[in-house]
This record gives C-alpha cells, sequence and structure tokens, in this order.
C-alpha cells in the first residue's frame, strides 16, 4: 500500500446503513457483500427454525455456515484489504479470523442473549454450545471486537475469554436526526407528551406504556401518549393514546410523521423488557430527549441514569415509572436540565460520525500502518 492511501475496509451483510456511510467517509471501503450466504442457507435457516420451534437454528453450526459462506470468504480472503470489519455475522467472522485482520462488530454476546433474549432461549443446549464456541473464537482471535455497550463488552471478556485490551467499547449512532431542537424550556406545559417507538409490543413494554399513562391521568395530570411501530394485540381504544402504526423512515411523508413526534415529545417513554442496545435512545437523545426506561441490557450505555434520562430496576410497575415521570416533567429545571445533557450526549457520542472516527483511531493505533490523512472531524453530520 502506497503511504499515504487510506486503508481498504471491507464489511457486509447487515451493515446499518449509516454505519456503512460513515465507514466510507473514514475509510476506503472496499466492496460490500451484503449477502453473504448461498441462496439456498436462509430458505433452509427458515424451515429448520420453523419445524425444530425455534431448537436449532444452522447459523450456530459450522458444517452448514462453512458451506454457505465458502465463496464469501474466498472473495474477502483474496480481496487484499487491509482489515475486514465483521458485523454482526459470527460464524464468517469465525473463518476470516484465520486468513485476515478481521474487527468483529457487533451490539451483544452470544452468551448476553441465550438466556435474555426469547428467541435465543429456545436454541437446543447442545447448540448453544457450538454458538458459544463460535462466539469465543471470533472474539479471542479477532485483532480487536468492537461493543457499543458496557453490558456486551464485560460480557466479551467474561463470558468469552477476550482480551480486555483487544475489546474496544464504542456508542453507536442514531439513524434519525433532528436537524434543529425545540428548545427544552420552550416546550409546552398545558399536557405533557410521550413517545414510545417500538416494533415489539410486548417485548418493548406496550401494556406497561398504556398502564403508566392511565395511572398519570388517574392522579390528574394531562398527559398523550404517541405509540410508533406496533399495537396491542387486540384493537384497543385508550384515553390520551394515539396509535400511528409502522411509520417507514425511507417513505417522506412517514418520515417527516415520525421527526414531527419527536420534536413534539416531552419525553421518550420505552419500557423494554430486553433490548441489547436500543439506537432509538440515541436517535430521542438528537431531539433533545430525556429517556425514561428499564435499566436492562446496553440500554445504560445509551441513557446516563440521572443525567440524560430515568432508568428503573427490571420489573418496576407501571406505578413506579407514573412517579419517575411525574416527578421529572414538574421539575422544570431538572428537565430542562436534563433534556440538554441528552443532546449533548447525541452531539458528542452518539452519533456515527464519532464511533467511525474512533473506528479509525482503534485500526491505526492496532494495525500499525497510519495514514497520513488526518482524522476526520468526529462532529454530526
Amino acid at each position: 500500500m502506497c503511504a499515504g492511501d487510506p486503508k481498504d475496509v471491507l464489511t457486509w451483510s447487515g451493515t446499518p446503513l449509516h454505519m456503512l456511510d460513515a465507514l466510507a467517509r473514514e475509510f476506503d471501503v472496499a466492496p460490500v457483500i451484503r449477502k453473504p450466504w448461498a441462496p439456498w442457507f436462509d430458505l433452509v435457516r427458515r424451515g429448520v427454525r420453523r419445524l425444530s420451534r425455534g431448537a436449532i437454528d444452522i447459523y450456530w453450526w459450522p458444517l452448514w455456515t462453512t458451506l454457505a459462506a465458502s465463496k464469501t470468504i474466498a472473495d474477502i480472503t483474496t480481496s487484499g484489504c487491509d482489515a475486514v470489519v465483521a458485523v454482526a455475522i459470527t460464524p464468517i467472522c469465525a473463518e476470516l479470523v484465520k486468513h485476515a485482520p478481521t474487527i468483529f462488530v457487533s451490539d451483544a454476546t452470544l452468551a448476553s442473549m441465550v438466556d435474555y433474549n426469547p428467541r435465543h432461549k429456545a436454541l437446543a443446549p447442545w447448540l448453544k454450545k457450538k454458538a458459544s464456541a463460535l462466539e469465543s473464537a471470533c472474539i479471542q482471535k479477532a485483532s480487536f471486537s468492537l461493543f457499543p455497550s458496557d453490558w456486551a463488552s464485560r460480557s466479551a471478556v467474561n463470558d468469552h475469554g477476550g482480551a480486555p485490551d483487544r475489546v474496544v467499547q464504542i456508542p453507536w449512532g442514531a439513524n434519525l436526526v433532528a436537524e434543529q431542537i425545540v428548545p427544552p424550556e420552550s416546550r409546552p406545559t398545558g399536557e405533557w407528551r410521550l413517545l414510545f417507538v417500538g416494533a415489539n409490543w410486548a417485548g418493548k413494554g406496550g401494556d406497561i406504556a398504556l398502564e403508566t399513562v392511565a395511572e398519570m391521568r388517574r392522579r390528574g395530570h394531562r398527559v398523550h401518549l404517541d405509540v410508533v411501530g406496533s399495537r396491542p394485540p387486540q384493537p384497543t381504544q385508550v384515553e390520551g393514546v394515539t396509535f400511528h402504526g409502522f411509520l417507514d423512515k425511507n417513505v417522506p411523508a412517514d418520515d417527516e410523521r415520525i421527526k414531527s413526534l419527536f420534536a413534539g415529545a416531552h419525553v421518550f417513554f420505552l419500557p423494554t423488557q430486553f433490548d441489547a442496545l436500543g439506537i432509538v435512545f440515541a436517535e430521542a437523545a438528537s431531539f433533545a430527549l430525556p429517556a425514561v426506561s428499564y435499566r436492562t441490557g446496553g440500554v445504560p450505555s445509551m441513557v446516563i441514569d440521572g443525567e440524560t434520562g430515568v432508568l428503573l430496576d427490571e420489573g418496576a410497575p407501571p406505578a413506579a415509572f407514573a412517579d419517575a415521570l411525574i416527578d421529572l416533567l414538574s421539575d422544570r429545571r431538572r428537565y430542562v436540565q436534563m433534556a440538554y445533557a441528552a443532546h449533548s450526549l447525541s452531539r458528542e457520542r452518539l452519533n456515527w460520525a464519532a464511533w467511525a472516527a474512533a473506528v479509525r483511531g482503534e485500526i491505526e493505533a492496532r494495525l500499525g500502518r497510519e495514514s497520513t490523512d488526518p482524522p476526520k472531524a468526529a462532529t454530526q453530520r
């Protein structure tokens, strides 16, 4: 590689579009492999999972994944890239680490999810062992691993034997960013508006959110909840709640609608039952919204309890959320301070430009072939 040339980085598959765009600003990104598996793999995987009721997922079975990804692995190992960025695709990463400098990127580890997320709980015990071994090989042999939360980083070290100096925590950014915010001190006080955004009604605590709003209204407070992304299984009309359904950010009208809901809210309220990270918390922060949720999974790395939001212990009832929301929204000084703190966190850390700049710094320091180009600014674009 000629001096001054940017490093080549190859990435693929489930890479969030904004993550890929940010990497492209810092590196010369080689061809992106978006479909790493042979065409038959996803079809067979879905069929086996359905027939086994989730107990068998061939994604975690090397016999199948090595075969299904053989072309991808060959293409990458002969590409001449300086580094490979493998995003949330453990089985392929476990092979790539044998052939090329590989950076593993994920929002969670297998160990952190296997008894946490319902989808992983169903795996057969013998397959959980295979999956754990794959994850450990990936984390231990990668040049280094990148996780966005303390929850995932600790698991990589404690559960998968990752070397502490090769497990790096860098927060992820928002996929929806406010162009400008409504100043917190100018937000109306006649009615409090809460915003809930989540596609999994039960998993994101939809029923808890409804009960919390009902409790706040019983106590005489004017509060309204806007729900985006999901609704109760049975048609429900609840006083003080508007269900907006699914809004697609790629559709201009939907994008404008969801932005207006963020801009018009006082607080982002998502009592999620399980969340590896929750990028939506970064999105709320970009609109200067304090967040209220459970202290679970990777959420504490997105919401700083007492500074940019309020986190309650897992299992806290709706009445406790009602107490927390009323206390926050009734204290105007505390509310305004917390809203601005959330916005500052968004601009300084919870954005993809900052993530990519930090990744560049890690790659240059660890792979030892620093580009002569200066790092690009880690400011929100």
